[in-house]
């Protein structure tokens, strides 16, 4: 959309100051300018109503050069004390700052005439106080102007002359009106338009403004040949005649010069002959030049260079036969793709004596920083002590050894460049910056040498360091004992050598196999075997009187915690698979009555709740192991239960999640600092390290790098890998209309919404934001959910009755999700309503009544239907009596909904499961169904899972459409 406003530019002249001034102007049409009238104020821009975020980036430049140029603000930065009586012109005028100012204004000028010049924005010359803006207007986007000087020797002296070449055609100085607006660069403007000279000061060109030549007797030759010619001959090219001409095309060497190639941002070499007193890069256009220079006798004599191409070409080829390639702009580089910034640098030292003896010399300076021409090489050993990794890591280049330590404020920064003790900077190989930015990242500097965290052994195995202990433990023998009451599938057993080889070397394990494979049975198989294979003194036995088991009198003290739904599953899981364990539940209004015997117990189940409440309790023991369930209940570092959890004392750590990662990084982040404490850094540095760059620029580097660190103690598995005896699995997607009451109501709801959200700042009112899309959200499903006296009907609510009425008449067991509870009381007064017997389980169920209400449905055959809110009965249940499973509106999160199909589609299911989803037409559900796919990207790199978080601020558009 083309803006109804547009701003213009003028320079003029202030005879008080000495320089030009730039001004901007801003008009509220887009038509070709005539007039102009207001300042582009920031009053005035505001009152033409034009939004900072319309304004272009490089007009916003101009704007600030502008201001910056006021004499106010000249004086404000340049007079620093408060009271002063000078003006702007006593600071002009001093000989010390006077040169600091104009030294400031020029550089500003600079800028300012180099974006107008580029972005051919329109501009005037001397407009003042006209207004007629047509009439003064110059343009814009012409060539550079190249410069000329003619010298003509007679009998009396010398004349001198200067013409410029504009597009081929030469003309003389005073033949135009010329207005110098800066000196160097040099600026000009003649003929109504806007032009830069190459390589020379506008203070040149002044002698030539009024005449053609100047005339120059024999006695000034010399001195005026040494203060005004000798420099600027360097620059520009020259015709001489009536002096003795040398000519010179002989190459007396190449160098091989570093170029910065800005657009594929890397270095690339060119070839610079030196014809004994001038050089050609072999890239340039030119091929003579001329000069004048003093003979011993002080006569002056021209030097012609010529030169030979046909020499040129065979230090190319040489060049070539390196292994280089010609580009376009005839520069040399290794590839034509843009790889390394310094590869072609990288090359060049590697190869430094081979290139030598075809002939080249070598220029390495880069900025000024002339480049160390050793190879650099890295001399490492390692020390395992206790729970770190001792390295030292000494750099050897030439005759310089240097501390690895002193090089990682470079690598952490991306700075190539170290400084070395002659001057001459080592350039960091590229590969470093890959294989040693972890070291650099994760160690700590201990009395000069590096100690690694023994949960960051990769990083050692990355520079091929094997450290002894994690060598040792690769293979760990296993075998199940008779204490445990079950079969375990050969993954299973897989997962419990898993946790074991964790367990050995001392750290922690996140166990995220998918939901159904059998967590718990995993985690307890291994807690037997620690228990059985302990080198506790206390080896006595006891006879537990009901089970008949032999127990050991040496307790192991696992605190598990879970959901508040699942403790009741772990305690009879565990009374099923491992009946010998001493069990507790930590739980009710009674529990404090355990608080003192907790040590003599092997397993003390408890909820994340109950862990917030009685923090105090469990500070005070030490634990052999603390277990976590459905982990992502820790994904909040800022929560109270992320707080609580990492205060308790326990030897060892697991996690246990389908879903380690839920919603972004942050949730892996904190699954980590559970396990292991800061293996992936403190969050700020994890956050700037890993979460941005992965998840805004999905950055392949760092999602490897945070594999290789996570990997070891993430032990992910799918259904669909591991189990060939699962039941197949049908999604489907049922699309219902909305009635059109319900639409009309949707629509108004819809507009009132992106009306509310417009007065909304997304993210400083984030809950607002939610509120909002949830009253769509709930229209999407039945009007009741927002007015419960409401007459209109749903069309989702006729198309989920008559699809369950049609499972109960072939007899089918059914699970029926929802994020609203009263969205499921809706069905229940239904059931009711048609004598449905069903169950039901939601966050306000009792935690005594939960058992009972998942045994009546997979146990009585009259219970069809199972009513389950998806915050409450998503992870943990076994629900294999169903083979119907109903979402009856979509969360943001699809892992959610996966966790609610796995109740059923779980080992020990026997029929197909068919899971369904019932999305309203043209509402926020389809939007929320496209977003889910997007969360499906992320998580394959790390874990093998499927999600990719997505800001809710950038999709609210997308909501709302």
């Amino acid at each position: 959309m083309t803006p109804n406003f547009q701003f213009c530019f003028d320079i003029s002249w202030d005879e008080k100051l000495g320089f030009f001034i730039p001004n901007a102007y801003v008009l509220n049409n887009s038509k070709p300018i005539e007039y102009i009238d207001k300042k582009a104020t920031t009053t005035i821009i505001d009152s033409f109503g034009i939004k900072s975020d319309e304004i272009d980036s490089n007009i916003k430049k101009l704007l600030s050069i502008i201001d910056n140029l006021k004499v106010e603000n000249l004086f404000k930065k340049f007079e620093k004390k408060s009271k002063s009586k000078k003006t702007i012109l006593d600071l002009l005028n001093d000989s010390v700052s006077g040169k600091i100012i104009r030294i400031y204004i020029d550089r500003q000028f600079e800028q300012f005439l180099s974006i107008i010049n580029e972005k051919n924005y329109p501009i005037s010359l001397n407009l003042k106080s006209k207004k007629e803006f047509y009439a003064h207007r110059i343009s814009t986007k012409n060539s550079i102007l190249e410069s000329k000087l003619f010298f003509d020797k007679n009998e009396f002296g010398m004349n001198y002359s200067l013409q410029l070449l504009n597009d081929s055609q030469l003309f003389f100085p005073s033949n135009k009106k010329i207005t110098i607006l800066l000196n160097e660069p040099s600026w000009v403007v003649f003929d109504k338009k806007l032009f830069q000279i190459a390589n020379i000061n506008s203070n040149k060109l002044k002698p030539f403004l009024n005449k053609k030549t100047i005339e120059i007797k024999n006695e000034m030759v010399s001195e005026y040949f040494q203060k005004f010619i000798k420099d600027i001959v360097k620059k520009v090219d020259i015709e001489a005649k009536g002096f003795d001409v040398i000519q010179k095309n002989e190459i007396i060497s190449c160098e091989i010069n570093l170029v910065e190639d800005f657009f594929k941002k890397k270095y690339v070499l060119e070839l610079v002959f030196d014809y004994d007193g001038f050089s050609f890069a072999n890239h340039s256009s030119k091929k003579t030049h001329s000069s004048l220079e003093n003979d011993e006798n002080n006569e002056i004599q021209v030097l012609q260079f010529k030169r030979n191409f046909e020499e040129e070409s065979i230090y190319e080829k040489k060049l070539l036969n390196l292994g280089f390639q010609k580009n376009d702009n005839n520069m040399f580089s290794l590839s034509m793709d843009n790889k390394h910034e310094f590869e072609n640098i990288h090359f060049l030292i590697a190869n430094l004596q081979n290139i030598k003896s075809e002939g080249f010399s070598i220029n390495l300076s880069i900025a000024n920083k002339k480049i160390q021409t050793e190879m650099a090489t890295i001399a490492i050993s390692s020390q395992e002590n206790n729970d770190w990794f001792d390295l030292k890591m000494i750099i050897k280049c030439g005759k310089f050894e240097i501390n690895f330590v002193d090089i990682i404020p470079n690598i952490k920064e991306n700075n190539k460049f170290f400084q070395l003790p002659d001057n001459t900077y080592l350039l960091i190989p590229e590969e470093w910056s890959t294989k040693y930015a972890p070291i650099a990242n994760f160690s700590k500097v201990k009395n000069g040498n590096l100690s690694v965290l023994k949960s960051n052994y990769t990083i050692l195995e990355n520079l091929d360091l094997s450290p002894v202990s994690i060598k040792e433990n690769d293979k760990i023998e296993y075998k199940k004992s008779n204490l445990v009451k079950a079969t375990l599938r050969p993954y299973q057993i897989d997962g419990v050598k898993w946790l074991l080889k964790n367990h050995n070397l001392g750290l922690g394990a996140c166990l995220a196999d998918d939901m159904g494979l059998g967590k718990t049975l995993q985690t307890l198989a291994t807690l037997v075997h620690i228990q059985e294979n302990s080198e506790s003194e206390t080896v006595s036995i006891q006879q537990d009187l009901f089970s008949g088991i032999e127990q050991k009198s040496d307790f192991l003290k696992v605190l598990i915690v879970a959901p508040s739904s699942l403790v009741f599953n772990w305690y009879n899981e565990s009374r099923k698979f491992t009946p010998h364990f001493r069990r507790i539940q930590y739980i009710g209004k009674d529990r404090k009555l355990l608080a003192k015997k907790l040590d003599k117990y092997d397993l003390i189940f408890t909820s994340y709740s109950i862990i917030n409440r009685d923090i105090d309790v469990f500070e005070k023991y030490n634990f052999k192991y603390l277990i976590i369930d459905e982990s992502q209940q820790i994904k909040n570092k800022d929560s109270k239960v992320f707080k609580s959890i990492n205060t308790i004392n326990a030897e060892n750590k697991i996690s246990l999640s389908g879903t380690p990662i839920e919603n972004s990084l942050n949730d892996l982040w904190s699954q980590m600092q559970f396990i292991n404490p800061d293996i992936l850094g403190d969050f700020k540095f994890f956050t700037n390290h890993f979460k941005i760059p992965i998840e805004k620029n999905q950055n392949l580097d760092r999602i490897i790098e945070l594999k290789n660190i996570v990997n070891p103690f993430i032990l992910r598995r799918t259904k669909e890998q591991v189990l060939d005896d699962l039941p197949e699995l049908s999604e489907q997607i049922i699309y219902c209309e909305l009635e059109a009451d319900e639409e009309k109501l949707y629509e108004s709801e819809k507009s009132k919404a992106r009306n509310e959200l417009l007065k909304i700042e997304v993210s400083n009112n984030r809950i607002n934001v939610l509120n909002v899309l949830m009253k769509l959200r709930q229209l999407s499903n039945h009007s009741k959910l927002l007015d419960t006296n409401s007459q209109f009907e749903s069309g989702k609510f006729l198309v989920v009755t008559n699809y369950i009425q049609t499972l109960l008449q072939s007899n089918q067991k059914i699970l029926v999700f929802s994020s609203f509870v009263k969205h499921l009381e809706i069905y229940e007064n239904w059931c009711k309503t048609n004598k449905i017997e069903f169950c039901k389980l939601t966050g306000q169920t009792k935690i005594s009544d939960r058992e009972a209400q998942i045994n009546q449905f997979q146990e009585n055959s009259d219970k069809k239907i199972f009513f389950i809110s998806l915050k409450s009965g998503g992870v943990g249940l076994n629900l294999t009596s169903a083979s119907f499973v109903l979402l009856l509106d979509p969360w943001w999160n699809p892992f959610a909904e996966k966790q609610a199909i796995a109740r059923a589609h779980r080992i020990g299911q026997s029929n197909k499961v068919n899971a369904v989803r019932f999305i309203s037409k043209n509402t926020i559900e389809d939007k929320i169904i496209v977003l889910q796919e997007k969360k499906k990207l992320l998580s394959d790199s790390i874990l093998e899972l499927e999600n990719i978080p997505q800001d809710l601020d950038a999709n609210l558009s997308f909501l709302l459409e």
